[in-house]
């Protein structure tokens, strides 16, 4: 009878703890929990680069081999018994803590090899202050890829290169600018700088133009060189500037007589931005 008794309360507990997988919550008992034994690894597969790991045991092995993968595991030493610690991940989203458990007597179904965290898992730091993570703002940038509404405003064309401004959008306190360039020529373009400015209207294509660097957060892509056709979504911070200034783009190529073109956004294209949805 005792037999049954011991059974059914250990049996009580193991599916408290596991049923308790809200990543909200502060308290120990509710976190998720990561069973651990020895010889055997558990792999976190992050949705995003982590940055900061800590476990509340000295006996619990961490490492992460690539930004998103985290292994835990338990120290090599014979001596390690059975106990509870707090495993605490931070990156650019927030953070998020899981109930680490090792050594107890649970049947091996419980053991989880991977465990995937998702961007409803991680906890802002502050909801107020909350900021996007590169990752995330290079997602929105390359779902802006995928959209079919487009702009598609050919803004200059030149040396056999033209220059279009596809879309201009805004999510809280970002610009994402989407720009395509062609070219029309035999010859590739090897880009040296693609840079933004913001440059006085009336002046803007004089020699003696003052001119205020604009320099992009996110680029979704990297620069190099193209045959054809050159696209990138840019995310700014949120700026603004008045109607007398003019936000320049200019392309510009390696060589020394390279080929160089330019083109201005309004701030009313600013303004008549679309709002992303997140």
């Amino acid at each position: 009878m005792k037999k049954i008794i011991f059974l059914t309360a250990l049996c009580c507990l193991y599916i408290s703890l596991t049923y308790s997988q809200s990543l909200k919550s502060s308290v120990l008992t509710d976190l998720p929990v990561i069973f651990l034994k020895k010889s055997v690894s558990v792999h976190l597969l992050s949705d995003q680069p982590v940055s900061y790991l800590n476990s509340s045991r000295s006996g619990v092995k961490l490492d992460q081999p690539t930004d998103g993968l985290i292994r835990v595991s338990l120290a090599d030493s014979t001596s390690i018994g059975h106990g509870d610690g707090v495993l605490t991940l931070v990156s650019e989203r927030g953070f998020v803590q899981f109930r680490l458990m090792y050594n107890h007597p649970f049947p091996d179904s419980v053991f989880c090899p991977s465990i995937r965290i998702g961007p409803e898992d991680w906890n802002p730091f502050g909801i107020r202050e909350r900021k996007l993570g590169k990752q995330e703002l290079k997602g929105l940038a390359c779902d802006l890829l995928k959209s079919t509404k487009e702009i598609f405003q050919t803004r200059e064309h030149r040396y056999g290169i033209k220059a279009r401004l596809n879309k201009i959008s805004t999510l809280g306190d970002y610009i994402f600018i989407d720009l395509s360039f062609y070219n029309k020529s035999n010859i590739g373009y090897e880009i040296d700088q693609l840079s933004f400015s913001l440059e006085d209207k009336k002046i803007a294509k004089a020699t003696n133009s003052q001119s205020v660097p604009i320099v992009p957060d996110v680029s979704l892509f990297d620069t190099g060189s193209f045959k054809r056709l050159y696209r990138n979504v840019f995310v700014f911070k949120k700026f603004t500037f008045p109607g007398n200034k003019i936000l320049k783009v200019q392309l510009s190529e390696k060589q020394l007589s390279g080929r160089s073109i330019s083109f201005p956004i309004r701030y009313s294209d600013v303004l008549d931005a679309d709002a992303i949805v997140y």
